[in-house]
């Protein structure tokens, strides 16, 4: 009964009550928790493989990632309260106005990874394409699946709708709320992207916000988000631009 009423009181401690800006260390918490969970799967996969360090790819990465990322947004919908939970996973069908605009975004995309590119130059850091083969239909399925599937929808919950929610609802205007959660986006991906992808993430990461803010909705960010993930993944390998 005891250890029964310690759980409870330890959920309610870190559970996200009406306001998401009331709980905003564990909102943090939660946003940076796929960082040290994949940390920890891949010494527990080579715990249990024996895989040696050198052998894991991005492609492995990439999956890792984003089935971490759906563990923690799993982990988020038990910790809000059903208001709270309308108010992140906002997904509904999108219109024709929305769904033209994420494809309009994409395409912005595209030259903003062409002007960053050539910040980056001048700066001195170079942006690191993905090289894996096409003919592997593993690596192929994990690009698939962890970049392209379920790293654009994870993402966009934690980023475009608990991280922004958050800010907006301690009294950050849209455009404060909106640099300050493209920057923790931007940083989140530092390790694996580098200062030149970082660089190019600061400034692409105010699209899909955008889109989010413009209609109340995640759906055309994630649209959005995959269609920049499937060219850059699968399209941009297909054709040799890597």
């Amino acid at each position: 009964m005891t250890d029964s009423l310690s759980v409870r009181r330890m959920l309610a401690s870190v559970r996200i009550g009406d306001s998401l800006g009331d709980r905003f260390g564990t909102v943090l918490i939660i946003t940076l928790l796929p960082v040290p969970l994949v940390s920890l799967l891949y010494a527990a996969h080579r715990m249990l493989t024996d895989t040696p360090t050198g052998a894991y790819s991005l492609v492995s990465g990439y999956l890792f990632y984003g089935c971490v990322n759906l563990l923690v947004v799993g982990l988020l919908y038990g910790l809000l309260t059903p208001n709270q939970r309308a108010a992140v996973f906002t997904f509904r069908w999108p219109s024709l106005n929305e769904t033209a605009a994420a494809i309009g975004m994409f395409v912005a995309g595209l030259g903003v990874y062409q002007i960053t590119a050539q910040l980056n130059a001048a700066l001195g850091y170079q942006l690191q394409g993905l090289s894996y083969s096409l003919s592997n239909p593993t690596a192929v399925l994990a690009i698939v699946l962890g970049a392209v599937v379920l790293a654009p929808v994870t993402e966009e919950i934690l980023y475009r709708g608990l991280v922004l929610g958050a800010f907006t609802s301690r009294g950050f205007g849209p455009v404060s709320a909106t640099v300050l959660m493209t920057a923790l986006f931007a940083l989140i991906h530092l390790p694996n992207f580098g200062v030149a992808g970082t660089i190019f993430i600061s400034a692409w990461g105010f699209l899909p916000a955008v889109l989010r803010l413009r209609y109340d909705n995640l759906s055309g960010a994630v649209v959005m988000h995959a269609l920049n993930n499937l060219f850059a993944y699968v399209v941009v390998v297909a054709a040799g631009w890597a």
